[in-house]
């Protein structure tokens, strides 16, 4: 690469640092800034190994193209690459013609030196004084790794570092969350399948004694014993939703875990179900606490539509304010009175408790022409920040 001025290098890593920041497919993300690293200093490749969860392996992270060059190193063992002279305290890029007779380059593989070649440049990914990875740099020909390169390559490194510990962050974070979710869907499980079955077990007491003594209360008991079994079979069939719903709350948006949950409620209850969102790219960027309940208040809206309103369609409407989101769910059901509801019914408290414990609010009103509307509002910035989007490949791993 020619002599450039340290403007043109400062402009690059701006660049850099631009598609890392506001990007939104990780892989590409990463994809994207390597190839400007390519292409400014004239590599031929550049691919990207990423160390994975148990630090034993590098997996790689590349284009298309470069994967089908590379189709032999989609993972590689970790032992034979990190160590010195390529991971140094400093995490500064190192060439390999500087170190043609160490023995970490000895030891490594014909293949894997046949296409990095003895020019190739090694640049670490770090932060926080973590090592991530890093992308090799491979040359066609000889290439003279000078003082004002290296410095570049070093801040590049460090700025995906940066962007990758960030992601991981938001990935740990939001596995955090959906299994903090687990465990209270887990409590709500058991407390409702308790009530009901106690009421069962009372009704099927009563249907013993009737049928002892011959009473004539006999086929009462029985038809209402059938409906306490349906509405225990369709309990069970909204709680088994609201399990497939809840295993994608910690890898997904709160916008697609809303559309995947309605479809799901559309095709199994024949439920007329629509959805209007606004500021969908505000929404996405809520931290997981918060769309792990507001998820669950719909879960238990849609429930109550189909087992208590009779309801044959709802609307779902997402939108945020300054500083609020608001979920609203409304029915055309019979609609009813919170206020009539005993305390034995957890439903509604739980919902309450869940927003209350993201600094919101919920509210529950009749509509003027039948059918209820529940309205979940909470604030856009609870404790805890929202992180990037989900994470794809092998950056789920990581």
């Amino acid at each position: 690469m020619p002599n450039v001025d340290a403007v043109t290098l400062l402009t690059e890593l701006v660049r850099i640092s631009d598609v890392l920041n506001w990007s939104q497919d990780r892989v590409e993300t990463l994809t994207e800034a390597a190839d400007r690293l390519r292409r400014f200093v004239g590599a031929s490749l550049a691919p990207i190994f990423l160390l994975d969860r148990t630090g034993t392996r590098l997996e790689l992270v590349t284009d298309d193209e470069q994967r089908r060059v590379l189709q032999d190193f989609g993972t590689m063992p970790a032992v034979q690459h990190l160590r010195a002279p390529w991971i140094n305290a400093e995490e500064w890029p190192v060439s390999v013609a500087d170190h043609l007779d160490h023995e970490s380059w000895a030891i490594l593989p014909d293949d894997f030196k046949a296409w990095f070649g003895t020019s190739g440049i090694v640049v670490s990914l770090h932060a926080d004084g973590r090592h991530l990875g890093a992308v090799l740099l491979a040359f066609d020909g000889d290439y003279h790794l000078d003082d004002d390169v290296r410095a570049f390559l070093a801040v590049a490194g460090r700025i995906l570092g940066n962007a990758l510990y960030r992601w991981q962050a938001g990935e740990r974070e939001q596995e955090l969350g959906a299994l903090q979710e687990r465990r209270r869907l887990g409590e709500e499980l058991h407390v409702d399948l308790a009530q009901q079955t106690a009421a069962l077990g009372l009704q099927v007491e009563a249907v013993r004694l009737d049928a002892r003594t011959g009473s004539d209360a006999l086929a009462p008991d029985i038809a209402t014993l059938q409906r306490s079994v349906d509405s225990l079979q369709k309990s069970l069939r909204h709680q088994m939703l609201g399990l497939r719903a809840d295993a994608g709350l910690g890898a997904g948006r709160l916008v697609d875990a809303v559309r995947e949950h309605l479809d799901a409620f559309r095709r199994e209850l024949q439920i007329q179900a629509h959805f209007v969102c606004r500021d969908q790219a505000v929404v996405d960027q809520l931290p997981v606490t918060v769309s792990a309940q507001l998820v669950r208040v719909l879960q238990e809206s849609l429930s109550n539509c189909h087992l208590h309103a009779a309801a044959t369609a709802v609307t779902v409407r997402l939108f945020t304010a300054s500083t609020r989101v608001r979920m609203e769910v409304q029915d055309n059901g019979t609609g009813f009175d919170p206020a009539s509801v005993p305390d034995s019914r957890l439903g509604l408290c739980i919902m309450r408790e869940r927003m209350a414990q993201v600094g919101g609010t919920l509210t529950i009103t009749s509509v003027p022409h039948g059918g209820t509307l529940v309205a979940a509002e909470a604030p856009l910035t609870p404790a805890g920040r929202a992180m990037g989007g989900p994470g794809v490949s092998v950056l789920e791993r990581i």
